[in-house]
């Protein structure tokens, strides 16, 4: 793909990247998907699994010369430049916001095996990706509340599963992880 088709399918709008998909890239993220079955634990039973890999096929394909391995390794989803980055969506129907939060499923006080979490929003209709930013694995706990099931945080949503939530206000910026700031 030459650069300039690369640079249509990203904008960068406001703290945000968007990310256009291309068919192509629905075809792959299909078959991720179907590949990839219904999780343990997946309180979605495999809904969620498409917007997953497609938040995963946006990241790839912003990181330039990135290497996926989301299908053998299960603790990160890419490798760039010898960092693994584990990429995180979830689906969304507007524009987010910088007071939406993002959110990793996992027991408190886990140690990640990976370097960085990238977030994602990806619309329901598959139309669009936002890449929202990054945060360094260690700086996770310090920076993010931990969530338990069934906490309710002020908005009225309840959580699903337990985790750590931060703003997305809170997060690094996604083209300093391109700058191999991580």
């Amino acid at each position: 793909m030459s650069k300039a088709a690369r640079t249509k399918r990203f904008k960068h709008k406001g703290d945000f990247v968007t990310f256009k998909p291309t068919e192509d890239d629905i075809v792959l993220t299909y078959k991720r998907s179907i590949a990839m079955g219904i999780l343990p634990g997946s309180y979605t039973r495999g809904a969620g699994n498409m917007v997953g890999c497609l938040g995963e096929v946006a990241v790839s394909h912003y990181l330039r010369n990135s290497k996926y391995v989301g299908d053998s390794c299960y603790t990160h989803d890419l490798i760039y430049k010898k960092k693994r980055v584990d990429v995180k969506s979830k689906s969304c129907s507007s524009k987010p916001k910088q007071h939406y939060s993002a959110f990793v499923n996992c027991k408190q006080g886990f140690t990640p095996d990976n370097d960085a979490y990238f977030f994602t929003r990806v619309k329901k209709d598959l139309s669009v990706v936002y890449l929202l930013g990054w945060i360094k694995s260690s700086q996770l706990q310090s920076k993010a509340i931990f969530r338990k099931k069934g906490d309710v945080d002020p908005d009225g949503f309840v959580f699903k599963s337990a985790g750590y939530q931060l703003l997305l206000s809170s997060l690094n910026k996604p083209k300093e992880l391109k700058q191999g700031l991580i």
